[in-house]
């Protein structure tokens, strides 16, 4: 869970950077923090132990390389040790919703689905003074392209 007075961290893992990008700034908008990435593997790379801080995962279901979002996101809740509320973004919902495994979010889709799929799932903490170190850090969402 995160550290007390912080915003909530939102994974986000999508191969279309642009749409990462995106989803990032509706986090930061929304009162979360964002790490987004074309992988899990770098997502846990480049959070090590700030891993588990993670709240929320929003995984694209056409990953590189035959990779899909939910292996991604049950990478990334191994790697945290516990679950975590995950959705699945697709253009290709069939595919999606034979797995099984998470709600699947169809492409292109409204915004403001998600953000009540992440009211109803993310606790969000009290919101820290704006003085304080971890208000201005929180807010600026943040991309691992390596």
């Amino acid at each position: 869970m995160p550290a007390s007075g912080s915003r909530p961290l939102i994974v986000i893992i999508e191969n279309d950077l642009p749409l990462a990008d995106a989803l990032a700034l509706l986090m930061r908008d929304w009162g979360y923090r964002a790490v987004s990435a074309k992988s899990a593997s770098i997502i846990v790379q480049a959070l090590g132990p700030r891993i588990a801080d993670v709240c929320a995962i929003i995984a694209d279901y056409r990953l590189d390389d035959g990779f899909t979002g939910i292996k991604a996101a049950l990478g990334i809740t191994k790697a945290i040790g516990r679950r975590v509320p995950t959705i699945v973004t697709t253009a290709h919902p069939g595919l999606a919703e034979r797995e099984d495994a998470y709600p699947v979010l169809s492409k292109p889709f409204d915004p403001s689905v998600l953000h009540r799929w992440l009211d109803d799932h993310v606790t969000r903490p009290v919101e820290p003074s704006l003085s304080s170190p971890t208000g201005s850090e929180c807010a600026t969402p943040v991309r691992c392209d390596f």
